[in-house]
């Protein structure tokens, strides 16, 4: 049976972490099962999507050491640095034979982890010029779906993870039948949704995104993108894409320091003031008086859980 190790990093892209459990959770019937598939992040227990989501993993990093395939999803925040315990658990898994596997922003953690040294990656047109900023050793894909390098496979972007994960589990496969991933969306009860649209929409959230533009990417007419994004989400493009941006924000406002103009930026306002309306109209609070309770509700529960690793002592 091969063992997969699926690294769960913070702010993992859900859509993603789904496309990977799909194709390694394959079931080929009458109890047969091709992959033992398990999840691991830094702290053993478990991390937040991109969506806030809790995700329960089965363990640690030492999980990496048994694992014959290890996967690295997409994550919403390129610019921080992987912690040196997952680095060296990368490497260690690289020298033990494992098959490393980076789809979409997960390359960026193999690169840091130098497994991509002299090697390629693939990479989206999006992050193309960041990545290869931060890691002039690895050659850059731009625009390919996926790259397979010395045991090191790398995808560019939804549609390269898809087509990735499929050429991995038919390799796999000795000629079995596998799971088609192109019509993922229609088994989680999305017939011909904008689910990759709307996931990218998530990833983008600092640019303009005009309908014309998200038209565009969905190979649709405008006024066909906005009855289908009604029919699926139930908003418009515009107070969908608001909605989202509010979600940024209030994530950044309780997990860093920026100030709120940087947040406004970060997700899409043209400034802190704009921001601000947005946001007490939705909220019902301004972002200074949100970030004020979250921080608090935060001490506050650091502050349990202080009391109560004392009490058990």
């Amino acid at each position: 049976m091969h063992r997969v190790v699926v690294f769960v990093p913070e702010g993992v892209v859900l859509l993603d972490l789904g496309m990977v459990s799909r194709t390694f959770e394959d079931d080929l019937g009458e109890g047969a099962t091709r992959y033992q598939l398990r999840y691991a992040c830094r702290a053993g227990n478990g991390v937040r999507t991109s969506h806030r989501l809790l995700i329960e993993t089965h363990g640690g990093l030492e999980l990496l050491k048994f694992a014959d395939t290890v996967v690295i999803p997409a994550f919403t925040s390129v610019n921080r640095s992987a912690a040196q315990d997952v680095i060296g658990a990368l490497q260690a898994a690289r020298s033990a034979g494992s098959r490393l596997v980076g789809l979409s922003t997960g390359a960026f953690v193999l690169a840091e982890a130098g497994v991509l040294n002299d090697g390629t990656a693939a990479v989206s047109v999006e992050w193309s010029d960041v990545f290869a900023r931060r890691f002039p050793q690895v050659d850059v894909a731009s625009g390919v779906p996926y790259v397979e390098w010395e045991g090191v496979s790398t995808a560019s972007d939804t549609a390269g993870t898809i087509a990735l994960l499929r050429h991995l589990t038919r390799r796999d496969s000795d000629g079995l039948p596998v799971r088609s991933l192109s019509n993922a969306s229609e088994e989680w009860g999305e017939p011909d949704s904008l689910a990759v649209l709307r996931e990218w929409i998530v990833h983008n959230l600092e640019s303009a995104l005009p309908l014309s533009e998200l038209a565009t990417r969905a190979h649709l007419s405008q006024r066909t993108l906005i009855r289908r994004f009604r029919a699926e989400t139930g908003l418009s493009p515009g107070q969908w894409i608001l909605a989202r941006r509010i979600d940024g924000a209030k994530t950044l406002l309780e997990t860093t320091n920026d100030t709120v103009d940087q947040i406004a930026r970060s997700v899409g306002f043209s400034c802190a003031s704009t921001l601000r309306d947005h946001f007490k109209k939705m909220t019902g609070v301004t972002p200074a008086n949100y970030r004020a309770v979250a921080q608090n509700l935060d001490r506050q529960l650091r502050a349990t859980g202080e009391s109560a690793r004392y009490a058990e002592q």
